[in-house]
């Protein structure tokens, strides 16, 4: 995990976190901080042994994870879809923590597709299909105080009871 760990401590990674934190701050929804991140990059991990795809490594399902919604600044700030958005801030974090060209594409890819736009997983790799379940699972719908006022909620699979 010494490559994520270098994720976590990369300065511009850092610095889109505290984007998302400040374009969220009066966001009464799910946020897109840390924790949500690695709550995904472990969803993410887990959801690829139970599909049976244990060729996959658990440093690139957690880079995935980690990195998965690092633009979403971007679309508060522009309107730019945050998957796309942060699929290209991945690239450079992804090379300085090691990461060789095809992971860094294959990550990327799996970034930028996340979304669960459509459901159409026909597009996605397993990295990519794991990592759109993951972040859909990884919100606790079934408890939160603002599932009235979303327009998520009802899509959610998941929000009358813990799934993952």
């Amino acid at each position: 995990m010494d490559r994520c760990n270098k994720i976590i401590e990369n300065r511009d990674y850092q610095l889109y976190l505290v984007k998302n934190d400040q374009q969220e701050r009066e966001r009464v929804f799910c946020g897109h901080h840390f924790e949500h991140l690695l709550t995904v990059a472990r969803l993410t991990y887990l959801l690829l042994l139970e599909e049976g795809q244990p060729f996959i490594s658990r440093e690139i399902a957690y880079a995935a994870g980690l990195l998965h919604d690092i633009g979403r600044w971007q679309e508060y700030q522009t309107g730019a879809d945050h998957a796309e958005a942060s699929s290209e801030l991945a690239g450079p974090i992804l090379e300085k923590a090691g990461f060789q060209l095809p992971e860094r594409l294959l990550i990327q890819k799996a970034i930028a597709r996340h979304r669960n736009k459509d459901n159409d997983s026909r597009h996605r790799s397993p990295l990519g299909r794991a990592l759109a379940k993951a972040d859909q699972y990884s919100r606790l719908c079934f408890n939160c105080n603002e599932r009235d006022a979303c327009y998520k909620f009802e899509k959610q699979p998941h929000k009358g009871r813990l799934i993952y």
